[in-house]
């Protein structure tokens, strides 16, 4: 008799547990929001993105010997999740990259006569990004990089 009472009075709460919620670049599922690629916060309010958006000095180590010189990466696009690095490899050579959370990589991509991937990932305020390049005559270079902010 108690269970048939007990499961009587829990059929009466129907509210949706996402009625309330609010996720802003994201859905709810059960009361909680989960965020599209690019966010993240209690409401998906948050861009990941603008964690890496800037202007940055590079100390680059490759195959072919060390460089400094300088890279901006920037907010491309309307996908919350993409990002435009601007002078690459210091060969005036801008990528997109995808952000997830604190690391974002860059797929195959071709421009200047080669070809370049690689990933990123955001620590204790510097940048470190790898990356492979192949050159249209076959070359491949193997670089590592890394930013700290202007």
């Amino acid at each position: 008799m108690i269970a048939f009472l007990v499961s009587i009075l829990s059929s009466c709460n129907t509210k949706d547990a996402c009625e309330d919620v609010n996720c802003n670049n994201g859905a709810c599922d059960s009361g909680d929001c989960v965020c599209e690629t690019g966010y993240e916060g209690l409401n998906c309010e948050i861009e990941q993105r603008l964690a890496f958006i800037g202007n940055y000095n590079v100390s680059e180590s490759c195959d072919l010997g060390d460089f400094s010189y300088t890279i901006s990466i920037s907010a491309s696009a309307e996908n919350g999740a993409e990002l435009t690095i601007n002078n690459i490899g210091d060969f005036d050579f801008d990528v997109s990259a995808m952000v997830d959370g604190s690391t974002f990589t860059i797929a195959d991509q071709s421009g200047n006569g080669a070809t370049i991937n690689g990933t990123g990932m955001l620590a204790n305020g510097e940048l470190t990004i790898s990356y492979i390049m192949t050159t249209s005559g076959g070359q491949t270079l193997n670089c590592t990089m890394s930013c700290t902010p202007e």
